[in-house]
């Protein structure tokens, strides 16, 4: 088993799509360290395996859960995350959803503190333009924001930064 699992839900493929660039990444620096699993085929138990977790959530329409992850909320709630390192990653659109982008990053990273974990991979909001966001906290989102639609060409270089952030914090 590998020391990270990535738990990630896609209705388009666009964030499985980056769940796979991150593994790559982390394989460069730290070769088979990362599981990637959908959620949609997976359980609490196959969470709570892993003490390393990363989430992977795209935010639909006006701030909603991707599919997915709605159906997966509320069996965190039977979930003791105690002790459990947390990196969150999202795709939204910040141009034509600039009032909730990102909102499932902290809708998801709200659920995963109330159970007990410790969420890491906090990302600046510099560099993006938007007026709202659950998952921002001062300066920073609670993990790395991704907009396929409006900054396409920066997705890697972030990718890569986050990555090499989220190893030092998981103690890897």
């Amino acid at each position: 088993m590998a020391s990270i699992g990535l738990f990630y839900g896609s209705n388009t493929g666009n964030t499985e799509n980056v769940a796979y660039i991150l593994k790559e990444e982390f394989d460069k620096i730290l070769p088979g360290a990362v599981d990637v699993h959908n959620i949609g085929r997976s359980t609490p138990e196959d969470i709570l395996r892993y003490n390393n977790i990363i989430i992977g959530i795209p935010t639909w329409n006006t701030g909603e859960l991707q599919d997915d992850w709605d159906a997966f909320m509320p069996k965190f709630n039977s979930m003791d995350m105690n002790g459990k390192k947390v990196a969150l990653f999202g795709l939204g659109d910040q141009n034509g959803y600039g009032f909730n982008f990102q909102d499932a990053v902290g809708i998801v990273a709200d659920k995963v503190m109330e159970r007990g974990a410790q969420v890491w991979g906090l990302w600046p909001t510099s560099g993006y333009q938007f007026e709202e966001s659950k998952a921002r906290e001062d300066e920073f989102f609670l993990g790395l924001a991704v907009d396929e639609v409006g900054q396409t060409e920066m997705t890697r270089g972030r990718i890569q930064n986050w990555v090499k952030a989220v190893k030092a914090e998981f103690g890897l």
